[in-house]
């Protein structure tokens, strides 16, 4: 054997090597990829969700509460830059909240009922057209928000989320409505009525060591 042809054999094995090894990175870098485009996704969610959920706040103050009839009188209005599209879904369609839908009872951050003093993002008290029912997954369905005003937008996609929103952890119960806080990651514990935290104590009770209501005092 000529030693050309030994080195054409020594460069097939060891480009076939690289191949293998290029194929082998690839699919264990699969997953990180499929993550940071999921990511991207949800990023853009959380973004463009609350561009719209402020645009809708902005327009009902400016015009007595009303509630606008699609993306597209904001967009003219000059209350949203553009009319958005959903990013974790193909056909890019909202699915659009109206006055009466189920929003979610017991969702941290949830808007206050009519009445309540709870007050929104941004400080603004909910108006009597942001509601809550007891009504199980009366959602509207996918639509252009045009007819009825909406209050706010929901993905339609189903998976589970990457981060929790609100409480929740599934796109599809991600809702962005005016008037209502956004919160990202998990909901701070409140105490239970009457729970004792570390380092205080009870009322009435003194601390190991304090001197009792009314004993004498005494000198050390």
């Amino acid at each position: 054997m000529s030693p050309r042809r030994d080195e054409s054999g020594y460069a097939l094995v060891a480009l076939l090597a690289t191949v293998a090894i290029m194929l082998v990175l690839l699919s264990a870098a699969g997953p990180y990829w499929k993550y940071l485009i999921r990511n991207d996704r949800e990023e853009e969610l959380l973004a463009r969700g609350g561009e719209i959920a402020d645009a809708i706040a902005r327009y009902q103050r400016k015009n007595g509460n009303a509630l606008p009839s699609s993306l597209d009188v904001l967009v003219k209005q000059h209350f949203l830059r553009r009319p958005y599209k959903d990013p974790m879904t193909k056909d890019g369609k909202w699915r659009f909240l109206r006055p009466g839908d189920a929003l979610l009872p017991g969702m941290p951050g949830a808007p206050a009922q009519a009445g309540s003093g709870g007050t929104g993002l941004g400080g603004l008290t909910p108006t009597t057209t942001t509601t809550t029912t007891t009504r199980p997954s009366a959602f509207s369905q996918p639509g252009q928000g045009i007819g009825q005003g909406f209050q706010g937008v929901a993905t339609t996609n189903t998976d589970k989320s990457l981060r929790i929103f609100n409480g929740r952890t599934k796109y599809s119960e991600w809702l962005f409505v005016a008037g209502q806080p956004r919160l990202i990651g998990r909901a701070p514990t409140t105490p239970r009525p009457g729970a004792v935290q570390p380092g205080s104590t009870q009322p009435g009770s003194t601390q190991p060591g304090a001197p009792q209501p009314g004993a004498p005092l005494t000198p050390r």
